[in-house]
């Protein structure tokens, strides 16, 4: 064995690369808004928890538990499993989960496994067959997303309770 002590003058060249941010874009500047559609979106995952009031977002997407008062924001989509508390003001809504308050918005889609317990006022309104709604429903004149009324129209069928149920 050699007594003496290992040379420590070998270093290996590591290639330095230019710090890359994930919300840039590939050539290192900010995305622009051509190319960032979403904008500002929020999402509330699965199993959180958020109260307080939201604000100044483009798309609010709740897919957990919210519970707030939404101004300046959008469009709100509340996700099949996910549960939304409070008021909002929008301009675009839609509906998948569980909505409970007041929802004020100039286009409201509601989706078959909507579960709604409130009050709407909206613009212009598409509810899909199998969405349970319990509350009150407002038409605000002038308030729609700009299509004609003229063309095809659309009914809501509410089923009957049944004596045997």
């Amino acid at each position: 064995m050699s007594s003496r002590p290992h040379s420590t003058n070998f270093r290996p060249e590591i290639p330095k690369r230019p710090l890359e941010i994930p919300t840039r874009g590939s050539s290192g500047r900010p995305a622009s808004a051509s190319h960032n559609a979403e904008g500002k979106k929020l999402t509330v995952g699965r199993d959180i928890r958020l109260a307080g009031e939201i604000g100044s977002c483009d798309i609010l997407v709740v897919e957990g538990h919210v519970e707030a008062q939404i101004k300046e924001c959008s469009r709100l989509e509340v996700s099949n499993g996910g549960t939304f508390v409070g008021s909002a003001q929008v301009d675009e809504a839609e509906i998948s989960g569980k909505f409970e308050g007041d929802l004020n918005a100039r286009r409201v889609v509601i989706v078959s496994s909507a579960e709604i317990n409130g009050k709407i006022t909206y613009g212009a309104l598409q509810i899909e067959n199998g969405a349970r709604i319990k509350g009150s429903l407002d038409y605000v004149e002038g308030s729609d997303d700009g299509t004609s009324r003229s063309g095809t129209s659309a009914a809501i069928t509410i089923p009957r309770k049944s004596d045997d149920s």
